[in-house]
């Protein structure tokens, strides 16, 4: 077994772990009750917003790409983003969805660099946006406050590798060897360059990827509704969704299961939500944004090949496979 197959295999029993103690620990006839009592047509709405949530992902990457001078039709990143979602939902890998993107994209215009510079921006300032969106709550959290001190440092981090990949700044071993894993490093951090001075477009991705966190927190509003669990405002939510998404990145498990239903129990505790609802309300958005992947599950079926053939030529090009 590989080294990358043992990670993936700890990730995945990680997962399967803490999903199978929370459901073991929590009242199974009072999590019954909840779905039997549920109203379906707020999850209806939930899936609209995801979808939503997902037009408003594939504007901030067309933004970042554009800067760049990566010009690609909207509906070819459409098409990427949806797959990317399906492989994290359904095919947990070492690749994994933002892999896909760059692979996809990446070779569909002979620039890997560029694709992969594009998304690790694009992730890291949504990751400023998240910390952000959390972070102007803090000052009317009814507790947890505790959780201001997780987004300082996410922002902190995030923006310290944003100003790391805009700099430029090309290593020496880099700039001096000629193999394809140095021209890549170059093509990345060059990329990262030209987006410097560009303040409209970091302020624009910004505001789009605060956009996107109120569209998963407006997603959670409805499923707490749906599950008649009022004890939330939209206010407490605008702080405890990013905050359980801030957590769920922590690297142990699969797509963040696991650890974000803990994150759910956990932190709506204090708000006076049961463990039932809370669990239920987590697996049921993950439900729904599985459901809705699908789509890009459909989209990989029909481009497989393509999918195959790139992400095999991709990992020749630097010496991955």
């Amino acid at each position: 077994m590989t080294k990358k197959n043992l990670v993936l295999l700890l990730k995945i029993l990680i997962s399967g772990l803490l999903l199978g103690w929370l459901i073991y620990s929590f009242d199974w006839i009072a999590l019954k009750d909840i779905f039997l009592t549920a109203q379906p047509g707020w999850f209806f709405l939930a899936v609209l917003l995801i979808v939503i949530s997902m037009v408003v992902s594939v504007e901030k990457w067309s933004r970042i790409l554009r800067a760049e001078g990566i010009n690609l039709p909207w509906l070819q990143l459409w098409k990427a983003y949806w797959i990317g979602i399906f492989f994290n939902n359904f095919l947990p890998s070492s690749i994994g969805g933002d892999g896909i993107r760059i692979v996809l994209i990446g070779r569909s215009i002979s620039n890997i660099a560029g694709a992969a510079s594009s998304v690790i921006i694009e992730r890291l300032l949504a990751t400023v946006g998240l910390a952000l969106t959390g972070l102007d709550m803090l000052p009317i959290s009814k507790s947890n406050w505790y959780v201001g001190w997780l987004f300082i440092v996410l922002i902190i981090v995030a923006a310290g590798l944003l100003f790391f990949v805009m700099l430029g700044r090309i290593p020496a071993w880099a700039a001096k060897s000629d193999g394809k894993f140095s021209a890549f490093v170059r093509g990345f951090l060059s990329h990262g360059h030209a987006l410097r001075g560009q303040k409209k477009m970091i302020i624009t991705v910004l505001f789009l990827s605060v956009l996107f966190q109120l569209t998963v927190v407006a997603v959670n509003y409805t499923i707490f509704r749906g599950l008649h669990v009022d004890l939330l405002s939209w206010w407490d939510l605008v702080f405890i969704i990013p905050a359980i998404s801030a957590i769920a990145m922590v690297p142990l498990g699969i797509n963040g299961y696991g650890i974000r239903e803990g994150a759910y129990v956990l932190l709506l505790a204090s708000y006076g939500v049961t463990g039932s609802e809370a669990l239920g309300a987590s697996l049921l958005f993950a439900v729904l944004v599985s459901f809705c992947s699908l789509y890009g599950g459909v989209l990989w079926l029909v481009n497989r090949g393509t999918v195959a053939d790139n992400a095999e030529n991709a990992g020749k090009e630097f010496g991955l496979a």
